[in-house]
């Protein structure tokens, strides 16, 4: 079978147009939850307008709709339990020591801290901090799971802890 959009009618937004209201339906019977389904059909569709070239001919869209919005029901569901495990780590500050605050710590050393994390790392703390980006807007930009996200910025605050923990301690000691 050739690959790319059926023919014989308009674009991808008559098609959405068709099978909304049965995407909603199937998207309302997985989540049971009106919201929930409403934006699984706009993620659904969305999905399908930017891989519509790669529909296969031949195949029934409505299925293939369908294929993406339970695709990404899953993919919300496997999200929401790597939250809801995380949560009670994310939930109880880490009780740490320092006889410094942050108000000590000079730019150039914060700089250097952040220059020398790992380069995933860095680039999490650039977008989440400098450029002040939420959560899920950076998953986006680096094509990784948000879970990911919080992942990173936990692993690079306590290498940042770390560096400027010591380079406090060396500047004080001089």
């Amino acid at each position: 079978m050739a690959s790319g959009p059926p023919s014989g009618g308009g674009g991808f937004g008559e098609i959405a147009e068709q099978h909304r209201a049965m995407l909603e339906r199937v998207a309302l019977r997985l989540s049971g939850n009106a919201e929930i389904a409403k934006d699984l059909v706009q993620d659904t569709l969305l999905r399908g307008l930017s891989r519509f070239d790669q529909f296969q001919s031949g195949t029934h869209v409505g299925s293939w709709l369908v294929k993406i919005l339970t695709n990404l029901y899953f993919d919300q569901l496997k999200h929401e339990k790597v939250v809801r495990n995380a949560e009670p780590q994310l939930m109880v500050p880490e009780a740490v020591e320092c006889d410094w605050t942050v108000a000590d710590i000079a730019d150039a050393d914060l700089a250097a801290a952040v220059g020398a994390l790992e380069p995933d790392l860095r680039e999490v703390v650039e977008l989440c901090y400098l450029e002040q980006m939420r959560y899920r807007e950076v998953a986006a930009v680096l094509g990784v799971p948000v879970g990911t996200i919080g992942t990173r910025l936990m692993r690079a605050r306590t290498e940042l802890r770390a560096l400027l923990t010591t380079a406090t301690r060396d500047a004080v000691n001089q």
